[in-house]
């Protein structure tokens, strides 16, 4: 587990759906940790410029408008103390182009998960990054 500050999970997607869809999933497989959400990359970072202390882990789409899930990492990387927070990319998009670009954006990305996924491949991808919690 690498230690990234709190046990919070910030789930970053603009399809409230997908949100819930994907918190249900993580709680289902007996993830207790707090989950914060955010619509869009802007307000994402306007959450971790307050929060980011208490959030240890953030899933992130990659397809959202204004700001891309890729353009958040592209800013979330420039700054210091939130550039080590553990990031999994949850899209639809298994190119392997793709997951080169995410690496390479940021070179720390701790999971890439393609949707759709099972609970079983979403919860292996995190489990080595949050205390997660199970009942």
């Amino acid at each position: 587990m690498t230690n990234s500050g709190g046990d919070k999970i910030l789930v970053v997607d603009d399809s409230d759906l997908e949100r819930e869809l994907l918190i249900e999933v993580l709680k289902g497989a007996g993830v207790q940790n707090e989950f914060l959400q955010a619509r869009t990359g802007e307000e994402a970072i306007e959450l971790l410029g307050t929060r980011y202390k208490e959030i240890g882990l953030i899933l992130l789409d990659w397809q959202m408008p204004q700001m891309s899930g890729m353009e958040f990492m592209e800013a979330v990387m420039k700054v210091p103390p939130v550039a080590s927070k553990m990031i999994v990319m949850i899209t639809a998009s298994g190119t392997d182009e793709n997951k080169k670009k995410a690496k390479g954006v940021n070179p720390n990305l701790a999971g890439y998960v393609v949707k759709p996924y099972t609970p079983e491949s979403l919860l292996e991808s995190i489990r080595s990054h949050v205390k997660v919690k199970i009942v």
